[in-house]
């Protein structure tokens, strides 16, 4: 039996060993310790067996394919003939110990069946209760992980995502460039984006510093392929930047941005990334949508949302007006 489930049952055990035994002091003319002895010594060996017995029989009941209610009809009936066991050992050191010596011989059998069933049920129950608690903190703890597991396999998902759809728009871009030094800057930074990604591969959070300062190599990046179709603006509160905040966030709003809206020379898109003053990161972007929209679109989104309900048991909040589309995101 587990430390965990022994401590409690000692304490009840004993608690109700000197209840059980109350009527029979109180009925002494004279305290007698030997008596007394014996019958909390009875009392508590009988709560204690009751509370193991029960104990293991609600431990392996996951096993049997048992009706609830036969179940505790069964335990508490066969728990309690442990009484019947104990009693002529605990009645060899003391006669009258267990029972009042006026209670007639016949009557004995029946008044400890009584007793023990009794006592025997208020245990299983008790024993039943800490086990629903028990079960039910297993499941919340197996829930967590399957929740932690699914969280993995997204973010893994989405990194892999990233790659070749990143990686094909970057090579492209490179492909066009002619000036030797925007060449080397532009790998760089390039570098410096997917060592952030190999970085964080297996973390769940990030600091909002470490996060700006990737966004910052894939902003670059993505203004050396939009070029002046882009106009992006940050400006992040300091008290603010040892927050937490699931890697890529930024950046998975900020591709979310430009897939979804025109940019162009003519009709420039607009990203601001700011702080509210009220504990919330916005990302903000005019609204210029396209007509089609690239597949796989809004999977990001998704998919920031689904992290801070598992990471921060939080809601972003989405906000769409007129000529904007702002996303608020909760600093932990």
């Amino acid at each position: 039996m587990k430390k965990q489930n022994l401590i409690p049952g000692l304490i009840v055990s004993l608690g109700v060993a000197l209840i059980a035994s109350l009527p029979r002091v109180i009925r002494m003319e004279h305290f007698e310790f030997r008596l007394a002895g014996v019958s909390v010594a009875y009392n508590f060996t009988f709560c204690l067996c009751c509370w193991m017995a029960h104990q293991l029989i609600l431990a392996r009941s996951r096993r049997w394919k048992v009706n609830q209610v036969l179940l505790a009809i069964l335990a508490i009936g066969g728990v309690s003939g442990i009484a019947f066991l104990l009693d002529p050992i605990f009645s060899a050191i003391s006669p009258n110990a267990l029972l009042l010596p006026e209670i007639a011989e016949s009557k004995r059998p029946y008044i400890l069946l009584l007793r023990s069933v009794v006592i025997s049920g208020l245990f299983y129950f008790i024993a039943y209760y800490l086990h629903i608690l028990a079960e039910k903190q297993r499941h919340l703890l197996e829930i967590g992980e399957l929740k932690r597991a699914q969280l993995a396999a997204n973010l893994s998902s989405l990194k892999e995502q990233l790659s070749p759809h990143f990686l094909f728009n970057t090579l492209n871009t490179l492909s066009t460039l002619t000036d030797e030094q925007l060449v080397k800057d532009y790998v760089s930074e390039l570098a410096n984006v997917y060592r952030y990604v190999l970085q964080y591969k297996d973390s769940d959070t990030a600091t909002l510093q470490q996060e700006l300062n990737f966004i910052d190599s894939y902003l670059y990046i993505i203004k050396m392929r939009l070029e002046a179709a882009i106009d992006i603006h940050i400006a992040v509160d300091p008290r603010f930047l040892s927050a937490k905040i699931p890697p890529l966030t930024l950046q998975l709003l900020v591709e979310n941005a430009v897939r979804h809206n025109v940019a162009s020379a003519a009709r420039r898109l607009r990203i601001d990334i700011r702080t509210d003053g009220q504990g919330f990161l916005e990302v903000v972007n005019n609204l210029q949508p396209k007509t089609s929209v690239q597949p796989g679109a809004g999977i990001g989104l998704d998919n920031v949302m689904q992290r801070y309900r598992l990471l921060f048991n939080r809601e972003i909040r989405i906000e769409k007006g007129t000529d904007t589309f702002t996303i608020k995101l909760p600093l932990a």
